[in-house]
Order: C-alpha cells, then sequence, then structure tokens
C-alpha cells in the first residue's frame, strides 16, 4: 500500500513563493494606481476652489483677475509679500493670514508632497501662471507680470479667451519652467502622469499636453 508523503519538496515551495511575491506585486502595483488616482482628484478639486477663488476676486475687482503676480507661484503664504495668488485669494477661500509664512495646502497638490523634501515647500513653486495667451493677432498677459522689467497690471477675466488655461502643475521640464531661475525650485519632473493638470479661464479643470502649456 502507497502511503502519502508529508510537507513540500524544494521546487514546491518555490512555486508557492514565487506565486506570492507575484501577487504582492500585483496589489502593490494596485495600491500604487489607486493612490496616485486619489491624488489626481484631490488635486483637480483644490485647482476648482483655487478658480472658484480666481472668480470671485475679480467679481469684487471691477471684473480684474488678482496680480501684478510671478509666474511661478509659491504655496507659502506670507502676509507681507505681494505677488502670490495664495495671498491674494486668501480671504475668498477662507484662510486666515497666519502669523507667520505658512505653507497653505490648498496650494500643494497632494502628488507634489510626495516628490520633494517637506523643507522644500517653503521656497517651492507648486503652480506656473500662463502669462501670455494668444487672442487672435494680440499676445494678452492675463494676470500681469511682476517678473518683466515693465512690470503690467492684471486683465479683467472677460477679456481672456475662456479656453485658454490660466495656471497648471509646475515641473522642471514644463514648457514655461525649463528656462526660468526659479525651474530648480519645482519636482525634476511631473507629478501627474501621463499629462500635468490646468485650470482654464472658463472654470474648468483638465489635463494638457506640453504643445498646449508653449508659449504661443
Amino acid at each position: 500500500m502507497r502511503t502519502l508523503r508529508g510537507g513540500f519538496t524544494l521546487v514546491e515551495l518555490l512555486v508557492v513563493l514565487a506565486v506570492i511575491a507575484i501577487l504582492a506585486a500585483l496589489s502593490l502595483g494596485g495600491l500604487s494606481k489607486l493612490g496616485a488616482s486619489s491624488d489626481r482628484s484631490r488635486a483637480i478639486s483644490n485647482m476648482r476652489q483655487i478658480g472658484t477663488g480666481v472668480t470671485l476676486f475679480a467679481a469684487d475687482n471691477d471684473g480684474k483677475l488678482p496680480g501684478p503676480l510671478w509666474p511661478g507661484q509659491m504655496a507659502q503664504f506670507d502676509p507681507a509679500r505681494s505677488g502670490r495668488l495664495v495671498r491674494d485669494l486668501a480671504p475668498y477661500l477662507g484662510i486666515p493670514a497666519p502669523a507667520a509664512p505658512k505653507v497653505e495646502a490648498l496650494f500643494v497638490p497632494p502628488a507634489y508632497r510626495k516628490a520633494v523634501n517637506a523643507s522644500f515647500l517653503d521656497s517651492a513653486r507648486t503652480y506656473v501662471l500662463n502669462m501670455s495667451v494668444r487672442d487672435g493677432d494680440q499676445i494678452l498677459i492675463p494676470w500681469g507680470n511682476l517678473a518683466s522689467p515693465l512690470s503690467s497690471q492684471p486683465l479683467k477675466l472677460a477679456a481672456i479667451p475662456s479656453q485658454a488655461w490660466g495656471f497648471s502643475d509646475a515641473d522642471a521640464l514644463h514648457p514655461r519652467v525649463t528656462s526660468a531661475s526659479w525651474a530648480t525650485n519645482t519636482p525634476p519632473k511631473p507629478v501627474h502622469t501621463p499629462k500635468r493638470l490646468a485650470w482654464f479661464f472658463n472654470g474648468s479643470v483638465a489635463p494638457v499636453d506640453d504643445s498646449e502649456l508653449a508659449q504661443p
């Protein structure tokens, strides 16, 4: 009579371990994609809130956009520093003025926090503004531009083509960032893939290609 053997052979054990490793890898991949999707959804929500702040600001200021502003926008809210969207929009977003400079979470995409060191956020540029919008044969500077030798003033929201983007994720590979002096104050690559996110003057948020972000 044949007896049943107990335990596993070495080959069987290796097969079981290989299967477990594959399942673990698939599980981690799924969790990673789920996390990226969640970060992206929260980033879109944040951009829409900021966009609502822009609209409310314009309604209270003769239709004009906040500004003049710097092209590279910081998330650090310093009540004493002008040129930052976070300061101009704080009253419209329910953000109290801090006693000391403070990084405002709403202006930092969740994926951005994962891409850089926390201490980097004090000087990081999280968004880049669209400083040149083509409207027929002319180029508009929606937000005004403090970085220009001839600092310009912001335009009225209604004067900007609604299909133009207003601000987008910032990173060192962004077409509007690569040659900027503050490029090193951004992540080395896009924090959202396969496309960056941008807020448009019509109030929508959508993924954009490099070609859409390039100078007109």
